[in-house]
């Protein structure tokens, strides 16, 4: 009888984890627009101000304008036509685009082996390689096991770079999709006092840690009293 109301409890517990990161996950897909956004700017002053390349601008813009007309896959193509020729910042640039649209065309598979490209690409600065392995590790959150989402991440979890908070996010999500609340409930503590963190993600954490039951140290100060009850 005991072991039918503890498979019982973790049903309940899993379908909460699900519902959790159903979610959840929307927070997380803004993250990653917001970035390529970000990064696309960064690009934009600095062809600017070099005035380099005006052809790459010009073929990017006619990439764009085929992702914009509905035609994900030939955008893709000519974002990785660019992206190939080029060493300038648009390589990295038309790279994360080219992804984007291969997930637009449902070619998720794709989307992350160019994502394992430029997070390789010497040519491309640090930063970038390092926000194309965040973007994989993301497209991979409910598709790969969350091991290998976390083995894929645990580089930036222990670096010092820009992405750090963001990748602490989706390991911390990736624990919770496997069922370890208390190992996500450790991550999403820490994330909530971290001033380095961004806002959004240290309210997300907090409301994260808040849906799974608050710090481990709170309900191991309670089971005293409970016990001591009993």
């Amino acid at each position: 009888m005991v072991d039918i109301f503890r498979e019982v409890d973790e049903d309940i517990r899993h379908e909460r984890y699900q519902k959790l990161w159903r979610r959840y996950r929307w927070w997380i897909l803004g993250i990653v627009v917001a970035l390529i956004v970000a990064v696309a700017a960064f690009v934009f002053i600095q062809e600017q101000n070099e005035s380099l390349r005006r052809e790459e601008g010009i073929q990017f813009a006619a990439a764009l304008a085929e992702l914009e007309a509905g035609r994900p896959k030939s955008a893709a193509v000519a974002f990785e036509a660019l992206a190939d020729k080029t060493d300038s910042g648009y390589l990295a640039l038309a790279r994360l685009r080219a992804a984007d649209a291969l997930v637009q065309a449902g070619d998720v598979t794709g989307a992350v082996a160019l994502y394992d490209e430029l997070a390789a690409d010497s040519r491309a600065s640090q930063l970038y390689r390092e926000l194309a392995a965040l973007l994989a590790a993301e497209r991979l959150l409910d598709r790969a096991s969350p091991q290998d989402v976390m083995q894929r991440l645990a580089a930036l979890v222990n670096g010092n770079g820009p992405w750090r908070p963001m990748a602490a996010e989706l390991t911390g999500l990736a624990q919770m999709r496997a069922g370890r609340s208390d190992a996500a409930r450790e991550i999403f503590a820490a994330l909530r006092d971290d001033p380095g963190a961004p806002n959004g993600v240290r309210s997300r954490a907090q409301e994260l840690l808040a849906s799974l039951g608050g710090p481990l140290e709170t309900a191991q100060q309670a089971a005293p009293q409970d016990s001591a009850d009993d």
